[in-house]
């Protein structure tokens, strides 16, 4: 019994007893998605990016402190085709890109990890101030409550990204975030809510 409980899928990598597979629909979109992710966060169990990976299959997600893959993908990037989802300093309204602007786009980059951390990863990397950042002005509710947003207006990287996504392209993501809300409900159906940030 205890082998059975500690087997793994082999499609969504989970183990079986957590298994979302039976939620899973890949969706597809016509731009590409750069998550950075604090190292830490990848080995947090209530991290959305497991699931954003399995849903997407164009995300690709780089450690932080892989720093010569970072430099590597980052140096490649187009910088006037991609947008940081960050509301840093300067940073538009994503609500306000017009549809020319958004159609020569061709990827948005979004840091993973607590709030805290994402910021240190944006002053710590002077690449990523090369890219023009997009914040969100009105962002939907969010919908990930097994972590505690430190505002009203956080969102999981999940969500983040659905939306960034949705904004830019006119493609409805609705589909992503019902597989975080399924996926989140069956995973956590058993243990206590935690109050860390996301």
């Amino acid at each position: 019994m205890q082998v059975e409980t500690r087997a793994y899928c082999e499609v969504c990598g989970f183990l079986v007893v957590q298994c979302v597979c039976r939620w899973l629909s890949p969706i597809s979109t016509s731009i590409q998605i750069l998550v950075i992710q604090e190292a830490k966060e990848a080995k947090h169990a209530k991290n959305t990016v497991s699931l954003l990976r399995l849903a997407l299959p164009q995300v690709t997600c780089i450690d932080s402190d892989d720093k010569e893959k970072l430099l590597s993908t980052l140096s490649e990037l187009d910088y006037s085709k991609w947008r940081l989802v960050y509301p840093c300093e300067g940073a538009v309204d994503i609500e306000t890109l017009d549809h020319e602007s958004s159609s020569r786009l061709e990827g948005i980059i979004l840091l993973d990890g607590t709030w805290r951390k994402a910021k240190k990863l944006y002053l710590t990397d002077p690449l990523l101030h090369k890219f023009n950042a997009v914040k969100f002005a009105m962002p939907p509710a969010c919908q990930y409550d097994i972590r505690k947003s430190p505002n009203g207006q956080a969102l999981s990287t999940l969500e983040a990204c659905a939306y960034a996504v949705e904004q830019i392209t006119g493609q409805s993501m609705q589909a992503l975030r019902d597989f975080m809300v399924s996926s989140q409900r069956w995973q956590w159906r058993k243990r206590p809510l935690a109050d860390d940030s996301h």
